[in-house]
């Protein structure tokens, strides 16, 4: 089997991303024809090779972005000896991950609603009572843990969405300062104006959390679609979480 295939069914497998990289053109790039392939994983080239270093650190860079945005693009990319490549990023997205932190009223119909979508679902809470599977047959995991300590050793990625909606700020709060400085691409947090304010104070005086870092979670959570039953809320979460991922220009609660 040709090894690029093998390779690709390797990703696949896993649920890993990648980017396939095809050279549409060259021109003044020795070693580099047109119709060359390489394939971008984990942030380097892992099948495949570039001549030109830095044209190769170039890719591999272009690559990551393309990633994190989950698009496909055609680029022209200069070397430092003035040649140029015009080269297809082929975005291959591992599969989005949503973290529920919280089991809920809510939860429920937004892992339903999730799974429909085709993301990997996971839910945490502490109580066995609530994150069981008969509350939520659909999930892909469900588990039951301290879930500060429990959303600290998972694995975050720019792919992974997080949702924070506990039975209450004093365990909202600890997860959160768990996620501030991780990869996720989004984190959402849900609660009143009022107390999630006194958060975000805190977290900048007491614990000196840059701004930079806070602004980074969306609190109030959710879409401005005056929501009120739980359904409706759910609905407005993933909105928002779709809204992010796509890039979209709807409003958000916490952007009002």
């Amino acid at each position: 089997m040709d090894a690029l295939v093998e390779e690709l069914i390797k990703v696949k497998s896993e649920g890993a991303g990648a980017v396939l990289i095809t050279v549409v053109e060259s021109d003044g790039v020795d070693g580099l024809d047109s119709g060359a392939k390489c394939l971008v994983r984990d942030g380097r080239i892992v099948l495949g090779s570039v001549s030109d270093p830095a044209l190769e650190q170039r890719i591999v860079r272009e690559a990551a972005e393309r990633l994190a945005e989950e698009r496909s693009r055609l680029l022209s990319l200069e070397t430092d000896s003035g040649g140029q490549a015009d080269v297809f990023f082929e975005v291959m997205p591992s599969p989005p991950k949503l973290i529920v932190v919280g089991a809920g009223h809510i939860a429920v119909p937004l892992v339903k609603m999730a799974k429909l979508m085709d993301y990997h679902v996971v839910v945490v809470d502490d109580r066995i009572l609530f994150a069981n599977r008969e509350r939520f047959p659909e999930a892909d995991e469900v588990v039951v843990g301290d879930m500060a300590e429990t959303v600290k050793d998972m694995d975050i990625t720019p792919t992974t969405y997080v949702v924070l909606i506990t039975r209450g700020h004093k365990y909202d709060e600890p997860c959160l300062r768990e996620l501030l400085d991780r990869p996720a691409k989004y984190i959402g947090m849900i609660g009143s104006k009022r107390r999630i304010k006194a958060c975000f104070e805190r977290f900048k005086e007491e614990e000196q959390i840059s701004e930079e870092l806070i602004s980074r979670v969306y609190a109030p959570i959710g879409l401005d679609i005056a929501t009120e039953t739980p359904e409706e809320i759910a609905l407005g979460i993933l909105g928002e979480i779709i809204k992010v991922r796509r890039g979209g220009k709807a409003r958000s609660l916490s952007r009002k």
